[in-house]
C-alpha cells in the first residue's frame, strides 16, 4: 500500500473508531484485505448519483466557510439530508434478484467479476432495507462511511463553527421529516452534539395531508408528474450499458447479464460502499462509463426534480419561502440556529428555487456538457448533504450567503459582500423577485388533498410538539 493510501485509511479509521467508540473491536473484521480497501475508491463517490458516501463539493474556490474577517454571525440555518443508507426497498429487491441470479452461474468468474467467487453480499437481510447504515447493521465493523458516523462527524463540525450561536440554557429545536433514516441521522446528530444542550427533536410530517406545513413539500404535490420530461431523458444513449453487460458476458460465457442488470451494479457499488466501506463491484466501471451514468442520472434529476421542470421551483419556494423569513426575523428570534433533517428531493427542489445551480442552460440528451454543466446532482446531494445559510454583520451592514457540502457557493448576480455573500436587503430583493407570481399550494394543487396553506412549525414548534409517527420509507 503506498504512503499516501496509509495516511488516508489511519485517518478514516482513526475518525471511525472515535465516533463509533471502542465498541468497534468487538466486531470481527470479515476478511483481512478488508482494510487496505478502505478509503481507495473516494475517487469515484463524485459519479455515484448521490447514492454513495458523502464527500465535500469538487469546485471549491477556496473560499473560507467561517464569516469573514470582522464579521459576527447572526444566524445559522442547516437543510441535511439523512446520512449513507442502504437501499429501498424496491432496489433493494432488485439487487438481492440479481444476486440470486449470479448465484445460479455454475461456473467460476473470470475477469472484473472473480471476486464473486468469494464473496458476502452486503445485504444480509431485508430488514436493513431503507435504514440508516449504523456500526450495529454495517456488514464491515471499521466501515468509516456510515451514516450514523457522518451525522457524528458533521456535528462536531458544526460545533467548531457555529458553537458560539448556541445557548447552553435555552431549549431549541431539530426538524426531521419523518422517515425513520431522517429521524436516525438527526438523532445521531444531536448525540453528538454532546449532553450540554437542550435539544428537542421536532418531527414533521411527510403525509400529503401536511399540505405546506412539511419538509417534504414534493408529497403534497398532486400535480407533479416525474414522467413530464420522459421523451427528454429517454433520448440519452445506453450503449454504455450494452458494453458493460458485454464485456461481462464475453469474460464470462453464459453469464447473459442485461443492460439493465448492468444499471443496478452501480447501484450495488454505490451501497455496499454505504454498507462495507469499499465495494469490489466499483472497480468493473471504467471512468468513462462512471461519466455516463453520472450525467444520466444528472439529466433525469434536472427534468424530473431541478431546473428543468418549472414546477420545481413553486415545490421548492415552500421551503425557501420559509427560510427568508427566518432570515428577516432574526433579531427577534429566541433561536438563531435553525438545523432540519429531510430527504435529498426535498433539498433539490429547494436549492432550484435558490437558483444556486441553474445557468439557464437546458441539459441537454445528446451529449455530455463538460464545459457549461454546472447541475451535477450527486455533487449537490450526496448522502448527508448540508446545506447552510448564512447570515452576519460587517460592522453595520448584515450578508446573505449559501454553503454546500463544506464550499461557499454564492450567488452570482448577489455576491459583492465579505466572503462573497450578498447585503441582506438585496438578497431579500432577489429572493422576493425569484419567488414573483408563485405559489406552492396553488401550483401543486395541493387543496386536493390538505388544507393546510402555510409552513408554520419552525414558529409554533413549543405550542404544537410535533412528533409525527415514523415511516420506513
Amino acid at each position: 500500500m503506498s504512503q499516501d493510501k496509509k495516511k488516508t485509511l489511519s485517518r478514516l479509521l482513526t475518525s471511525s473508531l472515535l465516533l463509533h467508540g471502542l465498541e468497534a473491536f468487538a466486531i470481527p473484521v470479515k476478511k483481512s484485505f478488508d482494510i487496505d480497501k478502505i478509503g481507495t475508491q473516494e475517487s469515484i463517490f463524485p459519479f455515484l448519483a448521490g447514492a454513495g458516501p458523502y464527500f465535500s463539493y469538487p469546485e471549491n474556490y477556496g473560499i473560507p466557510i467561517e464569516p469573514p474577517n470582522k464579521c459576527e454571525l447572526k444566524q445559522i440555518q442547516l437543510i441535511a439530508r439523512h446520512g449513507e443508507r442502504y437501499p429501498t426497498t424496491s432496489k433493494g429487491a432488485k439487487l438481492l434478484s440479481l444476486w440470486k441470479s449470479l448465484q445460479q452461474y455454475p461456473k467460476s468468474f473470470n475477469g472484473s467479476l472473480s471476486f464473486l467467487n468469494d464473496y458476502q453480499f452486503f445485504i444480509e437481510n431485508e430488514d436493513v432495507l431503507e435504514m440508516e447504515t449504523t456500526i450495529d447493521n454495517s456488514v464491515n465493523a471499521i466501515n468509516p462511511y456510515t451514516g450514523e458516523m457522518d451525522a457524528k462527524k458533521h456535528a462536531r463540525e458544526f460545533l467548531s463553527l457555529y458553537e458560539d450561536l448556541l445557548d447552553e440554557k435555552k431549549e431549541f429545536a431539530v426538524f426531521a421529516a419523518s422517515s425513520e433514516r431522517v429521524h436516525d441521522t438527526a438523532q445521531f446528530f444531536i448525540d453528538s452534539l454532546g449532553s450540554r444542550y437542550n435539544v428537542s427533536l421536532q418531527t414533521i410530517s411527510e403525509e400529503p395531508s401536511s399540505g405546506a406545513n412539511t419538509l417534504s413539500a414534493g408529497y403534497s404535490c398532486p400535480a407533479w408528474d416525474e414522467d413530464q420530461y420522459s421523451n427528454i431523458t429517454e433520448k440519452y444513449s445506453t450503449q454504455y450499458l450494452i458494453d458493460i453487460a458485454s464485456r461481462l458476458n464475453f469474460e464470462n460465457k453464459g453469464l447473459n447479464i442485461t443492460a439493465n442488470q448492468a444499471n443496478m451494479l452501480f447501484t450495488w457499488c454505490a451501497y455496499e460502499l454505504n454498507a462495507r466501506g469499499y465495494s469490489d463491484m466499483c472497480n468493473i466501471f471504467t471512468r468513462e462509463e462512471l461519466i455516463h451514468y453520472s450525467y444520466q442520472d444528472d439529466l433525469t434529476s434536472y427534468y424530473q426534480d431541478g431546473p428543468g421542470y418549472p414546477l420545481i421551483r413553486a415545490v421548492g419556494s415552500n421551503l425557501f419561502n420559509a427560510s427568508v423569513k427566518l432570515l428577516q426575523e432574526s433579531e427577534h428570534l429566541d433561536q438563531r440556529v435553525w438545523l432540519s433533517f429531510t430527504h435529498d428531493t426535498d433539498i433539490l427542489n429547494y436549492l432550484t428555487t435558490v437558483g444556486l445551480f441553474d445557468n439557464g442552460k437546458k441539459l441537454d440528451p445528446s451529449y455530455v456538457p463538460f464545459r457549461d454543466l454546472i447541475f451535477h446532482k450527486s455533487w449537490i446531494i450526496p448522502q448527508g448533504a448540508r446545506v447552510y445559510t448564512q447570515k452576519f454583520q460587517c460592522e453595520n451592514n448584515t450578508y446573505v450567503r449559501y454553503v454546500v457540502n463544506d464550499a461557499v457557493i454564492p450567488i452570482e448576480s448577489c455576491s459583492d459582500g465579505p466572503g462573497f455573500s450578498c447585503e441582506a436587503n438585496n438578497f431579500y430583493q432577489y429572493a422576493e423577485e425569484t419567488m414573483a407570481n408563485m405559489n406552492f399550494f396553488q401550483a401543486c394543487n395541493t387543496s386536493s388533498v390538505s388544507n393546510i396553506t402555510d409552513l408554520t412549525f419552525y414558529w409554533d414548534w413549543k405550542m404544537t410538539n410535533y412528533n409525527a409517527t415514523l415511516l420506513k420509507e
